[in-house]
């Protein structure tokens, strides 16, 4: 720091700024507002909550400590992380960006109150054209419910009792109608209606909560997007592109599908992910739940690449009935 006073007694160069402003100093110059580097603290914070989440939750199959203390530390894995370095920013004491909280409660749109009235200012027509986006609605609800069904029914989880995909997707539909004629949300899980009353909830922790780093969500939020990748058939394709074929794993549908054929499907399934991403950056994301379809569009030009390639022959034919057959295993 540069500092100056009428005190020449005192060696003002050697003190820090805080014992020159003790002494009754001016500071002088561009260093005396110095601020620390808040974005290497935020890095910290961002890769220190991931890595020790990851960690944590790898600790389940530890040596260490009793199984109930291993389990125990395994399932609390991100509260345990977010104190963790909530208390490493409070120790440091750099001004990391902090969760904004609302001070006050009240509805978030200024111009609305508590009480919706169901018509509002719209003229009569919307109601009828919102049948259209009310589609794309509908291909979000049978997916959300159809995907869950296959994955709660998979052979590995060794149900007793078999899958009612119809009956489940009927009463959704009726609870459905119910719910949207008298305004409550779509949800009815136990579980789910739980989770959203404690969220609800944790507005009266909004003292505690504007204490936490927005670095520290962010690697909280990186973790959950890692951690939903585990088991993900996209990802283990993905993998193979630069794996050499004598340490692929033993995939199913390795043994149906020929390598070339399933590289092929990753490819047309990134970039389908790819335009998803696009359309979600516009005003038309909307219409973002047409792109389910493209599995069948995709089934369609894989089947006139195989056509092309193939000749007519009885014995071709057959071949190319067992290798369709085979990409069923692709879907799933």
């Amino acid at each position: 720091y540069d500092q100056c006073s009428h005190n020449d007694t005192i060696e003002w160069s050697s003190l820090t700024k805080k014992e020159c402003l003790k002494f009754g100093g001016v500071l002088l110059g561009n260093n005396c507002k110095y601020v620390p580097d808040i974005t290497l603290m935020s890095c910290i914070l961002f890769l220190g909550t991931y890595t020790c989440s990851m960690a944590l939750k790898k600790f389940k199959t530890s040596r260490y400590f009793p199984t109930t203390a291993r389990k125990l530390i395994s399932d609390f894995a991100i509260i345990i992380s977010i104190l963790i370095f909530c208390g490493i920013d409070a120790l440091v004491g750099v001004d990391t960006p902090k969760l904004l909280v609302p001070s006050e409660f009240k509805p978030t749109h200024p111009d609305r109150s508590w009480f919706i009235t169901p018509f509002g200012g719209n003229p009569w027509w919307v109601y009828l054209a919102a049948a259209i986006p009310a589609l794309l609605v509908t291909i979000l609800i049978f997916m959300d419910q159809q995907i869950t069904a296959v994955i709660v029914n998979r052979k590995e989880h060794k149900l007793k009792k078999g899958a009612g995909y119809h009956l489940d997707l009927f009463w959704v539909a009726v609870l459905m109608i119910i719910c949207s004629f008298m305004g409550l949300p779509w949800y009815q899980r136990v579980t789910g209606c739980i989770v959203f009353l404690l969220t609800g909830i944790s507005v009266f922790m909004a003292p505690i909560l504007k204490f936490i780093p927005m670095p520290v969500l962010y690697g909280v939020f990186l973790y959950m997007g890692v951690a939903s990748l585990n088991g993900v058939q996209f990802m283990d394709r993905l993998k193979l592109l630069l794996m050499p074929l004598k340490h692929q794993p033993d995939f199913i549908y390795l043994r149906h599908v020929p390598l070339r054929r399933v590289h092929l499907f990753t490819f047309l399934q990134a970039l389908c992910l790819a335009l998803l991403w696009v359309l979600k950056s516009t005003v038309a994301a909307i219409i973002f739940p047409v792109m389910v379809s493209r599995n069948f569009h995709t089934d369609i030009l894989l089947h006139l690449l195989e056509l092309s390639n193939m000749s007519t022959a009885p014995k071709n034919r057959k071949r190319l009935a067992r290798r369709c057959q085979g990409n069923h295993y692709l879907y799933l």
